[in-house]
């Protein structure tokens, strides 16, 4: 099956920034999130607004591709099949903690720029969730597509 386009050029810019080693790259290896590294399709998820209402993503139309490669992490999303938003930058975390800090966005960054989930990866099913305080403000359910 040939590659989509979007997912050709995330992973050629990915091969690029990947090729000088970075802390981030190091630290992925060394806890196991080596294990996460490839292409995943967004599946399902749901995140809270500004005004505390729940967004589920399948209503919004919303689909989305991300790539992890030695630290590195690119992703974009559609709404509706246009383009939504797209960032990329690092990433680092541990057998449950997943934790990325985005280098370029198409959106303004929050949390001083830093987004901490906790994670599972079952097979090829990677789920993600973000949590304020004790609120859970986005989940997102993610199948691999490619190593």
């Amino acid at each position: 099956m040939p590659m989509p386009p979007i997912l050709r050029l995330m992973t050629i810019t990915l091969l690029c920034a990947a090729a000088t080693p970075t802390a981030s790259a190091a630290t992925a290896t060394a806890t196991g999130l080596a294990r996460l590294q490839g292409a995943w399709q967004l599946q399902s998820g749901e995140s809270v607004d500004g005004d505390g209402v729940r967004m589920d993503y399948a209503r919004q139309g919303l689909a989305g591709t991300k790539v992890l490669a030695d630290g590195r992490f690119a992703f974009t999303s559609t709404r509706n099949g246009a383009f939504w938003a797209a960032g990329s930058g690092t990433y680092e975390g541990d057998a449950t903690r997943y934790l990325e800090r985005p280098l370029m966005a198409s959106y303004p960054l929050e949390n001083g720029g830093s987004y901490e989930f906790r994670y599972t990866l079952e097979g090829d099913t990677w789920t993600l969730e973000r949590w304020d305080g004790g609120r859970r403000v986005e989940r997102e359910v993610w199948t691999r597509v490619g190593r």
